[in-house]
């Protein structure tokens, strides 16, 4: 008896949970009543189907197209850092450096230079930081006290200590601009009859040696052979030298704009020269008078009194010129 009411419990239970999802299978089915309704159906599943796929598509275009550009940024860097040299060469791998750091990017992208770039080169790029560092700590204990060709050897002796093979490759325009120094040196030794013959075989020597850069127009030769006249040279020796240089190296035109403003320095030299002698005899009278006439006054008017003469002075002085 037991076992017939147990059959029929589940006999039961199993009928009304048949009928349960049967009438809910039949409510998720809404039923299609014509055929422009089967139309509608299948064109809104395949529309949803087609945006999906173009979303995924833009998508996936975009990361491919973020890829290629970051391919070809690495090549053109790579490229780039073969060919350049001195300061054009450090300020790029510096420029790497501060850019990856910004962007998060320093490990992939030296991933992908590393099988691009030669051994030596690739070293320069991943240690460029740490050296640089050290050197800019380094480089403070160069000597400023010391003739200038022992300086360009100690400043060379401390770039190899850290850049060591890079320091030609590096440091090429700085080292010629410092042996273009180094050749105007000679120059101190002459007399001023020879002047104009030396310094035209300097020119000859800068042509040989690839150091003309600095001096490549006329004009610039003629400032370089103004500005590198011995000190020994007198007054009357420079400027006669001054009017030959500019007619070897200057148009007609530069001389005139170079006298006009040669006369307008030594009209402001004059006028310095004479408001210095002028305040000087002023501050000595005043000096005079302290221990005279204003004997009596305290300190504190004394100065007013001095700081009053000295302000009438300047007035006066600049409103005449």
């Amino acid at each position: 008896m037991m076992r017939y009411v147990f059959f029929l419990f589940v006999f039961l239970v199993g009928t009304i949970y048949w009928v349960s999802t049967k009438h809910n299978r039949f409510e998720e089915r809404k039923p299609i009543n014509s055929g422009n309704e089967v139309k509608n159906h299948v064109r809104l599943i395949r529309e949803k189907e087609t945006r999906v796929i173009d979303e995924s598509f833009i998508e996936y275009k975009k990361a491919d197209d973020n890829y290629n550009e970051s391919i070809l940024r690495i090549h053109s860097l790579s490229d780039e850092l073969r060919i350049l040299k001195g300061k054009e060469l450090f300020n790029k791998l510096e420029g790497f450096w501060l850019s990856c750091k910004v962007n998060h990017t320093c490990d992939y992208q030296l991933d992908e230079l590393k099988e691009q770039l030669p051994d030596s080169l690739f070293n320069l790029l991943s240690s460029f930081e740490v050296l640089r560092d050290e050197w800019l700590i380094s480089s403070q204990g160069i000597s400023k006290d010391i003739h200038f060709l022992e300086k360009i050897e100690q400043v060379r002796q401390q770039y190899e200590n850290v850049w060591g093979e890079y320091t030609e490759l590096l440091f090429e325009d700085e080292f010629q601009y410092y042996n273009f120094r180094a050749e105007s040196i000679s120059l101190q030794q002459v007399t001023p009859s020879e002047y104009i013959e030396q310094i035209d075989i300097l020119f000859n020597q800068f042509e040989e040696k690839k150091l003309d850069s600095y001096v490549k127009s006329n004009s610039a030769k003629f400032d370089y052979a103004i500005d590198n006249m011995p000190d020994s040279f007198s007054n009357e020796e420079r400027e006669s030298l001054v009017k030959d240089l500019s007619l070897i190296y200057l148009t007609e035109q530069e001389r005139a704009d170079f006298n006009k403003r040669e006369m307008q320095i030594k009209t402001q030299n004059h006028e310095v020269e004479t408001y210095q002698h002028q305040l000087s005899e002023l501050k000595a009278r005043l000096d005079s008078l302290r221990i005279t006439e204003y004997s009596e006054l305290s300190d504190k008017a004394w100065q007013d009194e001095y700081q009053r003469r000295i302000e009438e002075f300047r007035i006066e002085f600049f409103d005449y010129q």
